[in-house]
C-alpha cells in the first residue's frame, strides 16, 4: 500500500470514527440516563473523541507524530463507551495502527 493511500484511508476512517462519535453524544444528550453522571460520561468521552480525532487529522500537515497521538487517544477516548458495537473498535485499531505507521514513515523520510 502506498503512503498517500494510507494516508486517505487513515482520514476516511477517521473521519466516519468522529462522525459515529458526534452522532452517538448527542444520542447519548437525548437518551434518559438514570443519572445525570452517565450523561455527562457519555457526552465527554464521545465528543472528546471526536475532537481530537479531528484535531489530530489537521496537525498531520505540521507534525505526524502530534497528529498520530490526538487521533489514537481520540479513538480509544471516543470506543471506550461504544465498545460493545464491535465495529467501533475494530475501526479504531485500524486507525491507531495507520497512524503509528503513518507517523514512521513521514519521520523515516524526512
Amino acid at each position: 500500500m502506498s503512503f498517500a493511500r494510507a494516508v486517505q484511508i487513515w482520514k476516511l476512517t477517521g473521519l466516519a470514527l468522529a462522525g459515529i462519535y458526534t452522532v452517538a453524544a448527542i444520542a447519548g444528550i437525548l437518551a434518559e440516563f438514570d443519572r445525570t453522571r452517565d450523561t455527562v460520561l457519555w457526552v465527554s468521552f464521545l465528543g472528546g473523541g471526536a475532537v481530537l480525532v479531528l484535531l489530530g487529522q489537521h496537525a498531520f500537515r505540521s507534525s505526524a507524530t502530534l497528529a498520530a497521538a490526538l487521533v489514537s487517544i481520540g479513538v480509544v477516548a471516543g470506543a471506550l463507551p461504544l465498545y460493545w458495537t464491535l465495529i467501533v473498535p475494530v475501526a479504531s485499531a485500524a486507525v491507531i495502527a495507520l497512524s503509528v505507521a503513518i507517523a514512521r514513515q513521514s519521520a523515516a523520510a524526512a
